[in-house]
C-alpha cells in the first residue's frame, strides 16, 4: 500500500508542477479512448468500445460502454475476456445488442463456446442476455427504424451430409484443396419484434453485405459484389430485398455502388459511386436514383473531393457527409433539392463514425493532433467533446504535428506533408530525420495523434518525422487522386524525396541520419526509395511489395497491378520498358546499400510472404546489411495479437536507433 500511495503521489506531484516524462510505445497500448459509436435515436445515450491489449491471451478485447450525452456520465457494461463485436443502440433506446463469442447454453442445455452469436443488455445495466443463434454465426445485423424488425446476414447452413463429409475428410486428411475455391453464399434472417418469429427469407450469393432498412421499413437493402472475393470490389451493386424473401436488383451500372440508403420519403436510392469504375482510386461521389421514374442524379459531381460515407437526416432532404479534405476529415451538408453543399465542422479534425438523433444532433468520433479519440457532438454550429479521454496525454511529452505545404518537382500539385519535430525542440541542434510514407496508395496521413507509424515515440526518442500526402493520396483533386496510374514509383516517389529536402532547408537537419519507413504500399515506396537512392542511413519495410510479379502472381487482389499499370504483364514484351519490370525494386536490389528491417506477417493476403522473402534472399546473398522477421498467424498490418504489434513497433524503432543514432 505504501508503494501504491508513493507511486500516486509521485503521479500527483508530476502533474501538478507540470513534470512530464516521455512517451512509449508501451504507453501507446495503455492508452483508453472510444474506437466507435451507437447513438440512441433520442440523442440521449452512446454506446462505445475501448479495445484493450490481453498480451496474456494474445489478443485484443473491446468492451462496451455507455455514455449519457447530457451528464457525461460514462459506465462500464461488459467485462466478459470475450468481448463484443458489432454493436448497436435498438430502435426504442433501451437496449444495446452486440455480438460475442461468449459461452451460452442451448434449448437442451448443452454450452455453446466459440460461436459469434447476437447478445443485448438493458442501459440500465445488468448482465448481458443471449438473445438470437443462426447456424453460422452472425456476421451482421440492422434494425428497422420503426423498431419491428431486424435483419441478420450469416454464411448459409450446410446440409448434414456435407458436414459428415467434411468431417471425414479432414479425419482421414483427405483434405486436398482445389481451385477456384467458392466463398460460402450468404443467408438473410428477419426477426419479427411483435411476433418473435426469426425465419431465413433470402439465400443468396456469397458477396452479399452493408444489410440496412428503407426509412420506413418497407423492405431491406444490400450491396453484393457476387463472389465474396476482395479482388471484384470494383462489382458491386445495390439490391431490393421484400421481407417475403423477393430481391429485385436497383443497380447495374459499370463500377461498384456501395453503401445503399433511401430518403426519409423513399422517393430517392442514395449510393456511393465512383467517377472510373475500374480503379479503386477514383474520386467517390453520392449519387441518387429517383425510384419513380429511375432518373439518375449525381449530387457531388462538381465537388471534387472523395465521400467516406454519408446519412441522411430523419425526416428531411439533407445528407450529412464524411469527406477526405487533405490531413483533415470534416463534415458537409448537402442540401438535395437545392443540391446545395456546405462546410458544417470549420475545426482542423479528424471525424468518424457519423451517427444522427432523430431531432437532427450529429454525434461522431473525433481528433485531432493534440488528442486522443473523443466522443463529439455537432449541434449549434459547433463542436462539443462530450469525453475526456485525451486527459491521459497530459503526462507525457508530444510534439504537435504541423502541415506545411511545397510545389511538387513538375510545378503540377501543391504537396501537403506533416512534421512533427523531436520533442524539447531548439532549432540550433540537428536531428536525424525519419520519412515515413503512408499505405494505399489511395490514403492518406491525417493531423491526429496517434498513427499508424509511433510518430510521437519518435518524436519522444530524438526523431523528427516527415509524412507526406504524396500523388496519388486521397483527400484531393480527382486528378491529384488517379496522379500515379502508370507511374507508380514516379511522381510519387518525387514528392517524397522533395518533402525531405522540404524540411532539409529548414536547417535543423542531420542528412546522414535519415531513415524511411512505410507499410503495404508505404512498404513499396520505401522499398522502391533505397533501391533508387542512397540518402537514407536505415529503413524499415513493412509487408511490402518487392516484385510485381510475386505480388501479382500471390495478392487475393491481382487485379491491383492491372489498375495502375494498364495490362497484364503477359499483354507486352518483358524488357526494361515493362512498368511491371522497371517500376519493381526486385530489378534494382543490387543497387540497394541502406541497412533493410523487413517486417511480415505469413498469413498476408494482400502482399504475400513471398514478397519479403525474396527481398530477404537477395539482400542476403549480396552481403547487404538486412533483418527479415515474420510474425505467424499475422495478416497485413501485423496487429492480430498484440504482443507481435508491440514487438513490430519496438524492432522498427530500434532499427532507428541502432543506424540514425
Amino acid at each position: 500500500m505504501k508503494i501504491r500511495f508513493l507511486f500516486i503521489l509521485l503521479f500527483s506531484f508530476e502533474l501538478i508542477f507540470g513534470q512530464q516524462r516521455n512517451f512509449s510505445i508501451e504507453n501507446q497500448f495503455e492508452l483508453e479512448y472510444p474506437s466507435s459509436i451507437s447513438t440512441s435515436k433520442d440523442g440521449n445515450y452512446s454506446a462505445f468500445n475501448i479495445r484493450k491489449a490481453d498480451f496474456k491471451n494474445a489478443k485484443w478485447i473491446n468492451q462496451l460502454y455507455l455514455l449519457n450525452n447530457k451528464t457525461g456520465e460514462i459506465k462500464q457494461l461488459t467485462f466478459h475476456p470475450s468481448g463484443i463485436g458489432q454493436f448497436s443502440f435498438s430502435p426504442d433506446g433501451k437496449f444495446i445488442y452486440f455480438v460475442s463469442s461468449r459461452e451460452f447454453q442451448d434449448k437442451s442445455g448443452k454450452v455453446i463456446k466459440g460461436e459469434k452469436q447476437l447478445w443485448r443488455i438493458s442501459v440500465d445495466g445488468g448482465e448481458a442476455e443471449f438473445f438470437i443463434r443462426l447456424p453460422n454465426g452472425i456476421d451482421e445485423f440492422t434494425f428497422s427504424n420503426n423498431g419491428n424488425y431486424m435483419a441478420l446476414l450469416s454464411d448459409e447452413e450446410l446440409p448434414d451430409s456435407l458436414i459428415q463429409i467434411q468431417e471425414e475428410k479432414e479425419r482421414t486428411k483427405n483434405d486436398e484443396i482445389v481451385y477456384p475455391k467458392e466463398n460460402p453464399r450468404k443467408e438473410i434472417w428477419l426477426y419479427n419484434f411483435l411476433t418473435k418469429e426469426l425465419k431465413k427469407i433470402y439465400k443468396g450469393d456469397a458477396g452479399i453485405s452493408n444489410l440496412t432498412f428503407s426509412a420506413k421499413s418497407n423492405y431491406i437493402l444490400y450491396q453484393t459484389n457476387y463472389t465474396g472475393e476482395y479482388n471484384d470490389e470494383q462489382k458491386h451493386d445495390i439490391f431490393k430485398l421484400t421481407f417475403d424473401g423477393i430481391a429485385t436488383q436497383l443497380t447495374n451500372f459499370e463500377g461498384p455502388e456501395t453503401e445503399p440508403q433511401t430518403s426519409p420519403d423513399e422517393k430517392y436510392l442514395s449510393y456511393i459511386s465512383q467517377t472510373v469504375p475500374d480503379i479503386e482510386f477514383a474520386e467517390t461521389d453520392i449519387e441518387l436514383i429517383d425510384l419513380d421514374n429511375q432518373t439518375k442524379i449525381n449530387l457531388t459531381k462538381d465537388f471534387n473531393l472523395s465521400i467516406i460515407n454519408y446519412i441522411w437526416h430523419p425526416k428531411e432532404k439533407i445528407i450529412f457527409a464524411l469527406v477526405n479534405e487533405g490531413f483533415t476529415t470534416p463534415v458537409y451538408q448537402i442540401n438535395v433539392d437545392k443540391k446545395l453543399i456546405i462546410k458544417l465542422t470549420k475545426e482542423e479534425c479528424v471525424l468518424s463514425n457519423l451517427q444522427i438523433s432523430d431531432d437532427g444532433k450529429l454525434f461522431f468520433i473525433y481528433e485531432d493532433g493534440k488528442s486522443l479519440k473523443e466522443i463529439g457532438l455537432f449541434d449549434k454550429n459547433k463542436i462539443q467533446l462530450l469525453t475526456t479521454y485525451s486527459k491521459q496525454l497530459s503526462q507525457f511529452k508530444s510534439s504537435q504535428p504541423e502541415i506545411f505545404k511545397f510545389q511538387s518537382y513538375d510545378k503540377k500539385f501543391t504537396i501537403e506533408s506533416m512534421l512533427i519535430k523531436p520533442v524539447d525542440f531548439n532549432p540550433s541542434k540537428r536531428y536525424p530525420l525519419i520519412l515515413c510514407v503512408h499505405g494505399g496508395p489511395y490514403s492518406a496521413f491525417k493531423k491526429t495523434f496517434l498513427q499508424s507509424y509511433p510518430m510521437q515515440v519518435y518524436a519522444n526518442e530524438g526523431f523528427a518525422v516527415v509524412a507526406p500526402n504524396v500523388r496519388g493520396s486521397s483527400g484531393y483533386s480527382d486528378e491529384f487522386g488517379q496522379s500515379n496510374r502508370y507511374d507508380l514509383g514516379g511522381g510519387d516517389f518525387q514528392d517524397a524525396l522533395k518533402a525531405v529536402d522540404e524540411v532539409i532547408k529548414m536547417g535543423f537537419v542531420d542528412t546522414t541520419r535519415m531513415g524511411v519507413i512505410g507499410g503495404s504500399y508505404g512498404g513499396y515506396m520505401t522499398n522502391w526509395i533505397i533501391s533508387q537512392t542512397n540518402r537514407f542511413a536505415a529503413a524499415v519495410s513493412m509487408y511490402g511489395i518487392f516484385s510485381f510479379f510475386t505480388d501479382f502472381s500471390n495478392s487475393w487482389q491481382p487485379i491491383f497491378e492491372k489498375m495502375y499499370f494498364g495490362y497484364y504483364y503477359w499483354e507486352k514484351p518483358i524488357d526494361m520498358n515493362h512498368l511491371w519490370v522497371n517500376r519493381s525494386p526486385a530489378f534494382y536490389v543490387q543497387n540497394i546499400q541502406t541497412p533493410v528491417l523487413i517486417l511480415q506477417g505469413d498469413k498476408d493476403q494482400y502482399t504475400n510472404l513471398a514478397n519479403s522473402q525474396e527481398m530477404y534472399q537477395a539482400l542476403k546473398i549480396l552481403g547487404k546489411p538486412v533483418e527479415f522477421v515474420v510474425y505467424p498467424r499475422e495478416g497485413h498490418g501485423i496487429r492480430n495479437e498484440p504482443q507481435h504489434y508491440l514487438n513490430m513497433l519496438n524492432r522498427g524503432l530500434n532499427w532507428f536507433k541502432k543506424y540514425l543514432k
